[in-house]
């Protein structure tokens, strides 16, 4: 795991006062990054040029176009032709001054206005394109001439794109899709210190490609330690322990998933076992009950010993040709069950028999889809502290009216997603939250904690935006919960092989239906 911050400042100004680093020192340090992460593309492989190969640099008027300008002080020479585009006149005292260092090291200087025209001209020549307009400082939308640039830039064919420690156009927190619509899109993104919550926002998917942390003169772990001499004292997972001095303090907002975090159900070590050892899934079928048999064969396949699927008596609903003989078929919850999964086509329509089944029940549940859409979920939440729940925004905004926290369209959700999960866990302290996304957010309030817990995960893929692939990862997380993991565990090992089972199905992407996902677990 590693650690995402929404805001460095302090971090900076910590490292600085406990390292003796300059601001230009630290500046160095990332232009000299910016460098390194761009040298193997200055060139081109074939080495066929008009004239130079050639590097572009967007400059801005703050700090991030300071690393613009020093970055291009640092590459500039006979062999290689480096022009700053400046989008704004240097106005802060370091891009005053770096950029006086690059006018005199013979860097090439144009407009905004002449951009068009240089990039016509050099077209044949660009090998590399850096963002260096705004940073981790940026909020809001682009006006009218910086949209304009990145737009040119994002034209630029064949050429190595670089965004300087966030894209342009990327909010400083979570983004509107209008907001995207003018982001720059980048190859790589180098951002300085460590990583920054807008990065994984799901606005920001497509705009930052490649995440590369760059120190700026001490290591990535002395630079984020430095939270312990700002703060309050925090916990393991880097949360204050009083919430109120949160959003004031560089702390830890959340942690990014990888792979090795997930804790596969492997049986190495239960040898002496039978399929009762691996738990009983229940899965409640309804309305559409294609959707319960896909969570149903997902569970089987990640583990569960057995998998029932439950069918709602009023529904009268005949499983014999869609079971394909892997899955058992119940009137009632089974009394060896030892996980619940509730939503996956159950139908919106509130169902009495259910709703008294999942409040009497001591199993611990998902809840997905349909469900979100009841109004008794509140007082079923408000009962329980062993919950999951997989909601796609459009849900959660459901889910958030019904259990009284506010009436948001689906893109408010999107845009205010940290906050609005962090709100949930602390009004439900039972429940995990699996908000789906490009970037699934999973957050749970833990017991002795007073802030929740976040997590990132951002391995999914477009791959996994089809029907049926919710249920697919509904049917996971019940098949963890079955097998004894907690909520937390079970939410956040079940999205990491979810996403990277995606990345295994080696047909086109556009091909992948829920069946072949379940192949690839």
């Amino acid at each position: 795991m590693q650690k995402i911050f929404n805001d460095t400042r302090l971090l900076d100004k910590a490292a600085r006062d406990n390292y003796g680093l300059t601001e230009d020192i630290m500046m160095e340090n990332a232009a000299a990054a910016l460098q390194e992460q761009g040298r193997a593309h200055f060139f081109s492989p074939d080495g066929k040029y008009i004239n130079r190969p050639t590097v572009l640099i967007l400059a801005g008027g703050g700090n991030n176009g300071a690393d613009g300008y020093a970055l291009a002080r640092r590459i500039v020479c006979h062999d290689l032709c480096v022009t700053v585009c400046q989008v704004y006149q240097p106005k802060s005292a370091m891009c005053v001054t770096q950029a006086e260092r690059a006018k005199k090291a013979g860097v090439i200087f144009i407009n905004p206005y002449d951009l068009d025209d240089f990039i016509e001209r050099a077209s044949f020549d660009l090998t590399v394109v850096y963002d260096c307009i705004f940073g981790s400082g940026f909020h809001g939308t682009l006006d009218a001439l910086a949209a304009a640039v990145i737009q040119s830039a994002n034209k630029i064919d064949g050429a190595y794109k670089i965004a300087c420690d966030i894209p342009t156009g990327v909010s400083n927190g979570d983004c509107s899709q209008d907001q995207k619509a003018a982001a720059f899109v980048a190859d790589e993104t180098v951002t300085m210190g460590a990583l920054k919550l807008a990065l994984y926002t799901d606005a920001a998917k497509d705009a930052c490609g490649q995440i590369v942390v760059a120190d700026l003169g001490i290591s990535r772990s002395n630079f984020e330690s430095a939270a312990s001499t700002v703060c309050a004292p925090t916990n393991d997972f880097g949360i204050t322990q009083d919430s109120s001095q949160a959003q004031d303090c560089a702390v830890p907002c959340a942690l990014l998933l990888e792979e090795a975090d997930a804790r596969l159900p492997l049986r190495d070590k239960k040898q002496n076992s039978n399929k009762g050892t691996y738990g009983h899934t229940a899965v409640f079928a309804g309305t559409k009950p294609g959707a319960a048999v896909i969570a149903g064969h997902a569970a089987l396949k990640f583990g569960s010993g057995l998998v029932t699927l439950v069918a709602q008596a009023a529904q009268k609903i005949q499983f014999g040709n869609v079971s394909d003989f892997e899955l058992m078929v119940s009137e009632t919850v089974p009394q060896n069950a030892t996980a619940l999964v509730v939503g996956p086509g159950l139908g919106r329509a509130t169902d009495s028999a259910v709703f008294d089944i999942l409040r009497n029940t001591e199993r611990p549940l998902v809840l997905d889809a349909d469900i979100f859409y009841w109004p008794q979920i509140k007082e079923l939440l408000a009962a329980k502290k062993n919950v999951v729940l997989t909601p796609h925004p459009k849900e959660f905004a459901e889910l958030l009216k019904n259990v009284g926290l506010g009436n948001y369209s689906t893109q408010q959700v999107v845009a205010g997603r940290l906050e609005l999960a962090k709100e949930f866990c602390a009004a439900f302290p039972g429940a995990t939250l699996l908000l789906k996304g490009a970037n699934i957010l999973i957050a749970s309030l833990l017991d002795g904690e007073r802030a929740p817990r976040v997590y990132i995960n951002p391995l999914g893929t477009s791959a996994l935006a089809k029907g049926g692939s919710g249920d697919v990862l509904a049917g996971m997380t019940g098949a963890l919960l079955a097998q004894g993991y907690t909520p937390l565990e079970a939410a956040v090992t079940a999205s990491i092989k979810h996403a990277s089972a995606s990345h295994a199905f080696d047909g086109k992407d556009y091909a992948l239906t829920p069946f072949e996902l379940i192949r690839e677990i």
